[in-house]
């Protein structure tokens, strides 16, 4: 091999080496390029991962806070209901209450009528007795007062 032929060898195996080494950066290049933009895809799932873990916890808590309001309005609905029908159940017992002492102070009133109408007939009778006794001794006449205290004594019995 003569010296020229070494150096076209050496020129060609230079360019070669060249051309070889210039591939592989290109290649590593690719390479830096690919995982550069994996690294920023990773970046950027991994911002996305923490942002969604971040927005579930204030969902969940937006969802209790919605939750715990629906409970305590759903309870304050049912108490208010309930206090109605207490007031109401109250009313009514009132009512009823009112008309039971009314009943007593009318039937008070009836027995205090009753009463006076059976002194006043008692007096009607021994009234008539009196007269009876000393007036008349005509039969009929003491027939008819005793009819008529009869009648009467009848009356007040119905009317207790």
């Amino acid at each position: 091999m003569s010296e020229e032929e070494y150096e076209e060898s050496k020129k060609s195996l230079y360019r070669e080496l060249t051309e070889a080494r210039q591939e592989q950066e290109k290649q590593w290049q690719e390479r830096e390029e690919t995982i550069a933009k994996r690294e920023k895809q990773y970046g950027e799932a991994k911002e996305k991962v923490e942002a969604f873990e971040k927005e579930l916890e204030d969902k969940i808590k937006q969802g209790q806070e919605k939750g715990r309001s629906i409970g305590y309005y759903q309870v304050k609905v049912k108490s208010d209901l309930r206090q109605k029908e207490i007031e109401g159940a109250r009313s009514n017992y009132k009512l009823q209450i009112e008309s039971l002492l009314q009943t007593i102070r009318n039937q008070e009133e009836r027995i205090q009528t009753l009463s006076k109408q059976l002194d006043a007939t008692q007096k009607q009778v021994q009234d008539l007795a009196v007269k009876a006794i000393e007036g008349t001794s005509n039969r009929n006449s003491y027939q008819a007062m005793k009819d008529i205290a009869m009648e009467q004594a009848k009356n007040q019995q119905k009317g207790k």
